[in-house]
């Protein structure tokens, strides 16, 4: 698996962990982004999750930016409930992908009100750059 894809995936399993419950939702809605986004099998999944140890690389654009912080925030809401450390987890990599510390909580919001709509990563991205 590639350096960037690896280090993007465990961002988004970091959200799965991050309110310190696990739920089937979740892992369904990670394996899903894995396999529809980055191309990646079940097998290769489960050997990133257990081999973690790889360094953060921010995606380079701002649209895959989004993107990922779009993929994050579908896995916090995958069980139906949005856990405070979630969201504060999805706040400081808003932070960390370059947005204004001032409006990482609204931006997070936006991004949890988007996963609760079921919205495309499309769409989102699309409005996203409209603000």
């Amino acid at each position: 698996m590639d350096k960037k894809i690896r280090s993007r995936f465990l961002a988004l399993y970091c959200m799965v962990l991050a309110d310190g419950v696990v739920e089937a939702a979740e892992l369904e809605q990670l394996y899903r982004i894995g396999r529809e986004t980055y191309g990646i099998s079940a097998d290769e999944i489960t050997a990133c999750v257990r081999d973690a140890g790889t360094s953060f690389e921010w995606p380079d654009s701002m649209e895959e930016r989004i993107g990922l912080l779009y993929e994050m925030a579908l896995i916090a809401s995958a069980d139906g409930d949005i856990d405070p450390t979630e969201r504060q987890l999805l706040s400081r990599y808003v932070v960390r992908c370059g947005f204004d510390e001032t409006y990482a909580g609204t931006i997070a919001d936006f991004l949890l009100e988007c996963a609760k709509q079921n919205l495309t990563k499309e769409q989102v991205v699309e409005e996203a750059l409209k603000l």
